[in-house]
């Protein structure tokens, strides 16, 4: 799934970064890297932005940004 599936509220781990560069670069400047917690911590009602934690840093992402980061759900098994 992709980091812009996930709710307000839950948490899921990088699996893989899908953008290209440049975005990837500054994806990984940013700590978006696999293995990674990331927390979904609120969003436009359109869904255009999110506002993200990855290593306690809070993080505003548009929605194709969020779109090329893979995540599973926490509580999630690959």
């Amino acid at each position: 799934m992709r980091l812009n599936e996930l709710k307000i509220g839950e948490s899921g781990i990088i699996k893989k970064i899908l953008a290209k560069e440049p975005l990837k670069s500054r994806l990984f400047s940013m700590g978006f890297a696999r293995g990674e917690e990331v927390k979904v911590l609120k969003h436009t009602l359109a869904k255009n932005t999110y506002e993200v934690e990855v290593n306690n840093i809070p993080v505003a992402l548009r929605e194709e940004e969020a779109k090329e980061i893979e995540v599973r759900r926490e509580n999630e098994r690959d």
